[in-house]
């Protein structure tokens, strides 16, 4: 029974060194990013998403290929973003009216 408790334990344990890990690779990738060195982060952003399909960082993808404009990664990532979460969803184009609308509204103020 301690054999098997130890054994958890260590396993829990790599686990979650993996995941600090992975998420200082995310850290460092923006970091590079926000430097200008885009390539580099987003190769380091699409080895992240391999093992973690983070929305966020697939919605990050997608505009790093539009600034670089490679429209069709672009599309594949932002995609990828609203498949996984709504708060990724593209407004309709009725949305949108709505939304200009209240901004027209806001600026007479």
């Amino acid at each position: 029974m301690k054999i098997i408790a130890a054994i958890t334990a260590i396993l829990v344990m790599m686990s979650f060194s993996l995941s600090l890990a992975q998420e200082d690779a995310l850290k460092e990738a923006y970091s590079l990013y926000y430097k200008g060195q885009k390539e580099t982060a987003i190769t380091m952003m699409e080895e992240y998403v391999a093992d973690n399909p983070d929305p966020a960082v697939f919605y990050f993808l997608g505009y790093a290929y539009y600034e670089m404009e490679q429209m069709d990664k672009a599309s594949q990532y932002f995609n990828r973003a609203f498949v996984r979460s709504p708060f990724y969803s593209p407004m309709s184009e009725e949305e949108e009216k709505k939304d200009n609308g209240n901004k027209k509204e806001v600026e007479k103020d």
